[in-house]
């Protein structure tokens, strides 16, 4: 296979996305493979923007930081604060009881379909169920192997809500709409990684396949179970002192055992040279909070999930493929979650040109394919956005020979025509590092003031401009007000919990609406 100066084009797409459906998108465009297709792969985590912490913790990932060092790093990586924004505009996300549903229009999968792909969601949906032509199955994905809500437990796949002060407990965990109770017990990231296998060994090779792995991992639990993960993988991080930090840590740890074993698959099958892996978190980490807490940090930026700084939007993120003219780079482009609808569909060779003219998102193959051929930059405005990053690691230290002998580093280097230098994994770390060197000159919104920060020379936002820049803040306050005139109304939450009782169900969440299209069927009504 040769790459001329013009772009490769793709047709098969593997989406293997670590955690939600918010939590993860992908890459792909038109990339001529001597007649062959192209598979595509989304990684996906949930609530975090760690990639290693300092000595007294966890080394970086292995398979994470051998793939993510032979490809693009993305260091400009925007999300929305929750990660029911992101399934949005990806999807979208809902309460269990609540009936709104996604409005009409296609999503991602359903562009794949169109290509040829056979299209697969693994783990989180949370983008409404009340009814079954909400689930998975019937906006655009042939199979599904997860979870509805938004969180479930790592082990019995319990799920807990609470409504006017009343808790209800339900089973979440359905292989293609049918109850997996026969799965409990069974460790989630694990689970979700032996499917994602299995399902890419048994996959016709003649035929491309999008696969989106949107992983528990590492948000937090169901109530009283938020951090979960296999004794024996905790005891690995025995020398960390708080005992939920260790929990974490091995929580990332299985997250980073997945990526190696998929990657590993994809080799075994043969198809990883045609392959797109996409590696994407859905917002920053819960570091505290009421509920969900999961013990992440996002330092050294500030803010949490659930608000508008760096700390909340910026995403930790990788594209891998032997397809691409440069890897092993950071790129500082800046990329929204919306992107990477039309980015990954023009990557599988669709025509971008037949996208709903409405979309927000802009097409950024070219310019990951081909740092030469810089993308048009994102300026959405739907909340606020930032940069991708991995956290400030200086002086820590970090085993590349543990890294370069992981399973995905092994299949990296097979591939990839010259294995990097420790020389250039360490500038590569050393360009994705975040430094917070600005003035402080801090600035708290709260009571309706404005702050004005200069992202890429204060990722930290530690030096408030607004002051130094009051035409610059009229400018951003105008184009706010007129981004908000073209907001559609939203539709006011409606919930029936009584109707959606798990214990009506066989204590499960379960779609309880009757359905509104005259194709859709209930999965349990054909159970013979």
């Amino acid at each position: 296979m040769t790459l001329d100066d013009e772009e490769p084009a793709i047709e098969p797409l593997v989406d293997i996305s670590g955690v939600s459906f918010s939590d993860f998108v992908q890459v792909d465009k038109d990339v001529a493979v001597s007649g062959s297709l192209t598979d595509g792969e989304i990684l996906s985590e949930t609530d975090t923007n760690e990639k290693s912490n300092d000595e007294d913790e966890y080394d970086t990932s292995e398979p994470l930081s051998e793939v993510s060092v032979k490809e693009v790093s993305s260091s400009f990586d925007t999300l929305q604060t929750l990660c029911l924004q992101n399934e949005s505009l990806q999807g979208t996300s809902f309460l269990p009881a609540d009936k709104r549903s996604l409005p009409e229009g296609k999503l991602l999968p359903e562009y794949f379909k169109e290509l040829g792909y056979a299209t697969y969601l693994v783990g989180k949906w949370h983008l409404g169920y009340s009814k079954w032509n909400d689930t998975p199955q019937f906006k655009g994905f042939d199979h599904h192997f997860g979870f509805y809500n938004s969180f479930t437990s790592y082990y019995d796949y319990l799920t807990t809500y609470k409504f006017d002060n009343k808790e209800y407990t339900g089973f979440d965990l359905r292989k293609d709409g049918k109850s997996a109770h026969e799965e409990s017990g069974k460790y989630a990231t694990d689970l979700f990684t032996d499917y994602t296998v299995k399902t890419i060994m048994e996959q016709d090779s003649s035929k491309p396949f999008f696969i989106m792995l949107a992983h528990l991992a590492v948000h937090a639990g169901n109530d009283g179970k938020l951090l979960e993960a296999p004794q024996e993988t905790i005891n690995k991080f025995s020398h960390i002192v708080d005992s939920n930090r260790r929990t974490y840590a091995a929580m990332v740890s299985k997250l980073d055992d997945s990526v190696g074993a998929i990657v590993e698959a994809l080799d075994n099958k043969n198809i990883m040279t045609n392959t797109i892996v996409v590696f994407i978190s859905d917002n920053g980490a819960a570091t505290v909070a009421p509920t969900f807490r999961n013990w992440g940090s996002n330092a050294p930026l500030r803010g949490v999930k659930n608000t508008l700084f760096e700390g909340g939007i910026r995403s930790v993120g990788f594209v891998y493929s032997p397809l691409l003219v440069q890897s092993a780079r950071v790129s500082t482009d800046l990329i929204h979650v919306t992107d990477w609808l039309p980015t990954l569909f023009s990557a599988a060779g669709g025509d971008i040109g037949i996208l709903d003219q409405d979309l927000d998102g802009i097409d950024q193959w070219s310019s990951l394919w081909n740092r030469a051929l810089r993308g048009t930059q994102n300026e959405s405005l739907s909340g606020y956005y930032g940069d991708t990053v991995l956290e400030n690691i200086e002086d820590q230290s970090y085993n590349l020979a543990t890294v370069i002998k992981s399973p995905a580093g092994k299949v990296a280097n097979k591939i990839n025509y010259s294995p990097l230098s420790p020389e250039e994994y360490e500038h590569l770390r050393s360009k994705a590092t975040v430094s917070c060197h600005a003035k402080k000159n801090p600035c708290d919104p709260v009571g309706g003031s404005y702050c004005l920060y200069d992202i890429p020379s204060d990722p930290c936002e530690e030096n408030d401009l607004a002051k130094f820049f009051p035409s610059v803040v009229r400018q951003m306050k105008r184009a706010l007000v007129n981004y908000r005139s073209s907001l559609v109304t939203q539709v006011e939450e409606e919930t029936d919990i009584e109707k959606a009782n798990p214990q009506l169900f066989k204590y499960s969440w379960n779609p309880w609406l009757e359905c509104t299209k005259p194709d859709c069927q209930s999965p349990l009504d054909n159970s013979k």
